[in-house]
């Protein structure tokens, strides 16, 4: 076993940025699958909105799995998952076929984000947990950077199924990482199991709970949105050439990596949750609202860096202030099992209600107009958030 708990935060840290380069691997080649399959980029965005659907039904028993296995089998469980649909989609010839793989690639992240919080509160329990977590929220930005540099040329000369082939192959190698490298929580006693029995219920009792689980849910339906589309608004709103578009794309995160790590910093420092968090949530919702009114490089670049930012903040406050808002340490991995439900709803219905708005009105201006409200729901659920801790002193 490992004894630096930053080593194993590492190990952590790169398995998450596989399972996000699973979910958006078919981004910078939704145009190329598209023509493979004779499909519309309407289904092609439930290819990539599916790889959720696990998350849905599997967010809210997630804590108790964590509890029964631990999370270091659940883990290692879930590099698995991640492994056999990726090489069931690498042979896949059909749309249904590659939709399932996806389903099944899905369960790698339906709690991969909830684990981590477990294993990360479990190795940092004395100090730096709020920078641990900070940086952990950030795998999908660097994902999401790596998937839209290094996918297209890897499709292009090696073909598109050597993607799914190249994470099968990575995911294994974690998967005997995390079973020989990483230690985890002593088991609970089967009293203590029983008592997990009403843990949902206490968790859920929470209001400040709810709070945050609607403005993460917000935050996945905008943030997933963009990253999906990011190039289909380049191209067809502003011209620019598909090359570009990804590059730009690219850029989105690259940007959001360092923010992760800020939020957990300024948290444990400053003792501000509540205003960092608002502020957070404030900026995600201008940057949303700026993406219909760019004109030059310079826009672009800048609104890239204000979502990125913004959204990077946002989601790593919510993972952040959940340890420090609970009662008990036992009802962490439910709380977060229960924001993820809703973030994983987010990500699921976000790129296709977005793309059924644009189609339908045939404007990208209108969709934008969609997730600015959507941010506008979202800073009102932290308004209500803030408010509340304060009442009770809880930050």
């Amino acid at each position: 076993m490992l004894r630096n708990r930053w080593v194993k935060f590492l190990l952590l840290y790169l398995g998450g940025v596989i399972v996000s380069l699973s979910q958006l691997k078919l981004v910078p080649i939704q145009n190329e699958l598209g023509a493979d399959l004779a499909i519309s980029l309407s289904m092609v965005s439930w290819l990539m909105s599916i790889f959720t659907v696990s998350g849905i039904f599997l967010a809210i028993p997630g804590g108790a799995f964590v509890t029964r296995f631990g999370p270091k089998k659940l883990l290692v469980g879930l590099m698995g998952c991640l492994a056999i649909g990726n090489i069931w989609g690498a042979f896949s010839k059909s749309f249904w076929s590659l939709l399932i793989s996806r389903a099944i690639e899905g369960i790698s992240f339906s709690m991969i984000i909830m684990v981590g919080i477990v294993l990360i509160n479990f190795w940092f329990k004395d100090s730096s947990s709020g920078i641990a977590t900070g940086i952990w929220g950030t795998f999908s930005a660097l994902g999401s950077m790596l998937a839209m540099n290094l996918f297209k040329p890897l499709a292009k000369t090696y073909g598109l199924r050597s993607l799914w082939l190249i994470i099968a192959v990575l995911s294994m190698i974690f998967l005997c990482l995390y079973l020989f490298l990483l230690d985890e929580p002593r088991s609970r006693s089967k009293t203590g199991s029983q008592a997990d029995k009403g843990s949902f219920k206490k968790a859920i009792e929470n209001k400040g709970i709810w709070l945050l689980a609607l403005a993460q849910g917000c935050m996945a339906f905008i943030l997933f949105a963009f990253i999906n589309l990011y190039p289909q608004i380049y191209t067809q709103l502003y011209g620019l050439s598909e090359t570009l578009a990804n590059s730009y794309t690219g850029y989105f995160g690259l940007f959001g990596i360092p923010f992760g790590a800020l939020a957990g910093y300024l948290i444990d420092k400053t003792k501000k949750g509540q205003v960092i968090i608002f502020c957070s949530f404030l900026l995600m919702l201008a940057a949303t609202f700026w993406m219909g009114f760019l004109s030059n490089s310079f826009t672009f670049f800048a609104q890239l860096f204000a979502l990125s930012a913004g959204a990077s903040l946002a989601s790593s406050c919510v993972m952040i202030l959940v340890p420090k808002i609970v009662k008990e340490e036992q009802l962490i991995g439910t709380s977060i099992s229960f924001i993820n439900l809703f973030y994983y709803i987010g990500i699921f219905i976000g790129t296709p209600i977005v793309i059924k708005i644009s189609d339908s009105s045939q404007s990208w201006i209108i969709a934008i107009y969609l997730l600015s409200g959507v941010g506008v729901i979202a800073l009102i659920a932290v308004f209500g958030f803030v408010k509340l801790t304060k009442q009770n002193a809880v930050l």
